[in-house]
């Protein structure tokens, strides 16, 4: 059986919604042997537009605005640190998925199960994720996406995985994915660390990890360490490409942060205008 039927199926999407049934009902239980899908505690102490700490020893990107940009939409609206399903703190159920390779392996096209997890909890889900693509492409896709003059419906959620493609500069990347970050707010805003290959993807992942602690409306997926536990399973030689497995697993800690939409499901996988295969993967 390809892997087409098998996506086609009932039961994968049974069982992908049952893992995630699951794990939200083990991250909101605590105690011993409670697993969390976030990555960092937030301090409510930390206020948006404190200095994030440098990366390595890049100097750190300018400190963020501390009101959200008037072209925000007024349907989302987090007012603190995001310590529970996004779900329960939107009004709407789009969700838009921006990324490289890794998050393109979610989509329809590449046989992923994003859309398949995530319809069945209510949410319209866009993947705008091109294979090579680094983090500069995030830009080009809010730029048409969340721009003021797309006639779509705005989106609720924003989610990010950039960087398993980069080009060695981590002050540019910093300052590149902060603004990113704010131009999403107050949406709250899904980012994952990266599989660690080399030492630029541990530094990277130092500063994704520390964006909740400067940007109340951001919530950490730690990839990397799912992917570090069981790399044989997840990964294809050792990473950053997903193995089936590895795709499904993203699929389930992404569903887990989301939770149910406001919406009832079924919701729609929305098509993109992001879904150039052709760029080099390095």
């Amino acid at each position: 059986m390809s892997r087409a039927d098998r996506r086609a199926t009932p039961s994968r999407a049974a069982v992908l919604a049952a893992a995630v049934v699951w794990l939200a009902v083990v991250a909101g239980c605590g105690g011993d042997g409670a697993t969390s899908t976030r990555a960092t505690a937030i301090s409510e102490t930390v206020a948006i537009g404190d200095l994030p700490p440098p990366l390595s020893d890049v100097e750190p990107p300018p400190a963020p605005p501390t009101t959200p940009p008037e072209s925000s939409p007024p349907t989302t609206a987090p007012t603190g640190p995001i310590d529970g399903p996004i779900g329960e703190l939107v009004f709407g159920n789009r969700v838009l998925f921006v990324g490289d390779e890794i998050m393109a392996s979610t989509a329809p096209r590449f046989d992923g199960a994003m859309c398949d997890a995530l319809n069945g909890f209510g949410w319209d889900v866009e993947i705008a994720a091109e294979p090579g693509r680094f983090v500069e492409f995030g830009r080009q896709v809010f730029d048409v996406r969340l721009s003021e003059d797309d006639d779509d419906e705005d989106f609720d959620v924003v989610a990010i995985m950039l960087g398993n493609q980069f080009d060695g500069d981590r002050e540019a990347f910093a300052r590149q994915f902060d603004e990113l970050i704010v131009d999403a707010a107050p949406r709250p805003v899904i980012v994952y660390t990266l599989t660690e290959v080399d030492e630029d993807r541990t530094a990277l992942n130092e500063f994704i990890r520390e964006r909740p602690r400067f940007h109340r409306h951001v919530v950490v997926v730690d990839w990397a360490e799912l992917a570090a536990a069981d790399p044989d399973l997840l990964l294809v030689d050792g990473g950053p490409q997903l193995t089936e497995d590895g795709s499904d697993r993203l699929v389930i800690f992404t569903a887990a942060e989301l939770d149910r939409a406001p919406e009832d499901p079924p919701g729609e996988c929305l098509p993109s205008m992001f879904t150039d295969d052709t760029a080099i993967v390095l």
